[in-house]
């Protein structure tokens, strides 16, 4: 009788391990379907309607800020070459 036992024990456990696997799958779909159901209208990041890319004023002003730093940079490096 325990070897009966002892056989049907690996397939309890890999049933065990398919079951849990395909639970966290279901959620997964569950949730994305979920989402997408109640904000149908959620766009890709980094594009508005037509494909043209999101430019607020705060990006634009952050990316001449970064350009401004890199230029200073540059003009500081470039001193400290020429002494």
């Amino acid at each position: 009788m325990s070897e009966s036992r002892s056989d049907s024990e690996p397939k309890a456990k890999s049933r065990h391990w398919l079951r849990t696997a395909f639970l966290i799958y279901g959620i997964m779909v569950a949730g994305l379907l979920g989402f997408f159901i109640v904000f149908p209208d959620v766009k890709t990041h980094g594009t508005q309607g037509e494909g043209a890319p999101i430019q607020t004023a705060a990006k634009a002003v952050r990316y001449e800020a970064v350009i401004a730093n890199w230029n200073r940079y540059r003009n500081k490096d470039a001193r400290a070459d020429a002494r």
